[in-house]
């Protein structure tokens, strides 16, 4: 039997001065874990030692006090969706009814998403908010604004989702909805969408204590997020539909964001299927 040779794809190759330099690759250098990076792990090991810091740490940063705010359904009882099926049957959903989605399944996604699930509070009396998508150091930098085109009971808009509070605090009334189709080129979905989740990072919350290595952080904390949301639109039989091509300052516009310390890194469209569903 004649052999076939196999490329070998764990050769060294010398990158090309494009490759070397490129800003994703000196990111992605200067962004590394080295064994010498003494400074880095005292930081971190201060981070974790000390007690005001975790006072600190465990508490709300980000909120709009004195805005007008919307309590979400809370009590909600359970779905009985098999995971493994969800799992299976998540696709990315393009076709929208057009119709407005339930405020309880609104709510709903975004207490899976990254609501507080359970407190826990440990010795010096400070409490940590559990949450349902993981977070590097437990700091949880990625906040979500809701822009609301059609859900029952919210006024279109831009809201914050407060989850110590478990509510929603408005920020700009209006329809957004040209505005999203302009910053992300995806206009017959916008159109017929119930809300769009737009993921933020706030970027010191993580890099005070992280230096470089937060921007990675706060990335992967979006995907998780994400994927909580698209999950449970899929076991209530909702469409979902993750954008990360979108113009980065017209959505930070949108929301107020100076687009350097917070920052729009993912955005979720939500809404009911256009399609029956089987």
């Amino acid at each position: 039997m004649k052999s076939v040779k196999r490329p070998n794809y764990n050769r060294l190759t010398i990158p090309t001065p494009a490759e070397l330099f490129s800003p994703m690759e000196v990111y992605h250098e200067n962004s590394k874990l080295q064994p010498s990076d003494y400074e880095l792990f005292s930081t971190v090991n201060l981070v974790n030692t000390s007690a005001d810091i975790r006072h600190y740490t465990t508490h709300p940063f980000v909120n709009y006090p004195g805005n007008p705010t919307i309590p979400l359904a809370a009590n909600l009882p359970a779905h009985s969706a098999d995971f493994e099926t969800v799992l299976r049957a998540r696709r990315s959903e393009h076709d929208y009814s057009g119709r407005s989605m339930a405020f309880e399944s609104f709510s709903r996604l975004l207490i899976l998403g990254d609501g507080i699930v359970a407190r826990k509070t440990i010795e010096e009396g400070n409490a940590f908010s559990l949450r349902t998508a993981p977070s590097g150091g437990g700091l949880n930098p990625v906040e979500i604004y809701p822009i609301v085109m059609r859900v029952h009971g919210v006024t279109p808009g831009i809201y914050f989702f407060n989850p110590d509070q478990n509510h929603l605090e408005e920020l700009s009334l209006g329809d957004f909805t040209a505005d999203l189709c302009e910053a992300t080129n995806m206009r017959d979905e916008i159109r017929k969408a119930s809300a769009c989740f737009a993921l933020v990072g706030v970027m010191p919350r993580s890099s005070f204590k992280y230096g470089n290595r937060a921007y990675r952080f706060v990335l992967l904390e979006a995907g998780h997020i994400a994927q909580n949301i698209l999950l449970s639109c899929q076991s209530m039989s909702l469409g979902g539909l993750p954008l990360g091509g979108f113009t980065d300052d017209k959505i930070n516009g949108m929301l107020k964001l100076d687009g350097c310390t917070e920052i729009t890194v993912y955005l979720v469209l939500v809404g009911e299927k256009g399609h029956a569903v089987v």
